[in-house]
């Protein structure tokens, strides 16, 4: 019998994307996975390429990678940074990768300049995600790691914020790198907001590596590097008439929170939900669902729900394939 060069699965696949983006309004509902610091290393190998499988058996739309591609105390040789390229660029849903601070700003040996430039030549040379099939985007020309998208009700924005204060500099005086990246970055985010305002939009997704380290009643300030952005978050949520998602890795704890607090009655912003992913400790993915709440009515602020379903990795009930982290 004679095996055609694509599948019916891709073929299906790709053409609800297509559909999706035809009309990216009138999707009520979306799932998509989140995932990050999954490695390349012995101990983990499979782990990232059955992920991937399995998010795209569970019919996720798309699958965001919030970095750390490999340990911190691990080369930053280009043979380690791009090990993963090929399984992301072939993955069989649509995948976006945020640079990590173990890819570029904690190379002690080498250049951060230099890493991040090889990482943006290498997972950001398209306007088009990883993956096959693969989702359009929009990138911020300077800056590829940006990046723009819609789908179904949802704004994506990715930003390139890490770890470690946001690589702010010395105790007392920001870096030229940080001042040059963090403002692009403030600009890239409210442009977004800007975006989705215009478009009537009522969700953004952001996505990120660093913890920001948000700051709660009673405890000290956020790290210098990361102020700009909360202030900028609040700003932004405050006035957006909708819901704010922050996506983002760095610390290692799986979490799902409200951590933005509204200084003048010390209570959360009702519409902004942090969810942190799995860390190389603990691995794993989360589906984020996007569903209407019927019962909200037309309150943008309110009418959009946010359903989260985490699934450690290997996956628990499946002993057999647990020593390779693969799926059948």
């Amino acid at each position: 019998m004679t095996r055609h060069p694509f599948s019916l699965k891709k073929v299906l696949a790709t053409l609800a994307s297509v559909l999706c983006l035809a009309n990216p309004a009138s999707g009520a509902n979306l799932r998509f996975a989140l995932f990050g610091d999954v490695y390349m290393t012995p101990e983990h190998q499979g782990y990232l390429k059955g992920m991937l499988a399995d998010m795209a058996q569970k019919n996720e739309s798309l699958a965001i990678f919030t970095g750390g591609l490999k340990p911190t105390d691990q080369s930053c040789q280009d043979t380690n940074l791009l090990a993963a390229y090929p399984l992301f660029a072939k993955a069989p849903l649509p995948t976006f990768y945020v640079p990590g601070d173990a890819e570029w700003a904690l190379c002690a040996k080498f250049t951060p300049a230099d890493r991040l430039a090889l990482l943006r030549k290498t997972f950001y040379q398209l306007n088009t995600s990883l993956g096959d099939p693969s989702l359009p985007l929009t990138r911020q020309p300077d800056h590829p790691e940006l990046m723009r998208w819609q789908t179904g009700p949802a704004l994506f924005v990715t930003l390139n914020v890490t770890g470690n204060n946001n690589s702010w500099g010395n105790k007392t005086d920001a870096s030229s790198e940080y001042l040059d990246r963090n403002a692009v970055s403030l600009s890239w985010l409210q442009e977004a907001f800007g975006f989705a305002e215009d478009n009537q939009i009522s969700m953004i997704i952001i996505v990120m590596h660093g913890d920001p380290e948000f700051n709660t009643p009673g405890t000290t300030e956020s790290p210098k590097g990361y102020r700009p952005l909360i202030e900028q978050l609040k700003t932004n949520t405050e006035s957006f008439k909708g819901q704010v998602l922050l996506v983002h890795g760095g610390s290692g704890v799986h979490r799902i929170d409200h951590p933005l607090i509204n200084e003048r009655n010390d209570l959360p912003y009702q519409n902004f939900t942090r969810v942190e992913t799995y860390g190389a400790l603990q691995q794993g993915w989360v589906e984020v669902s996007l569903e209407r709440n019927k019962q909200a009515g037309d309150d943008p602020v309110t009418r959009t729900e946010f359903r989260f379903e985490s699934f450690p990795w290997p996956p628990l009930s499946d002993d057999s394939d647990a020593e390779t982290g693969t799926t059948e």
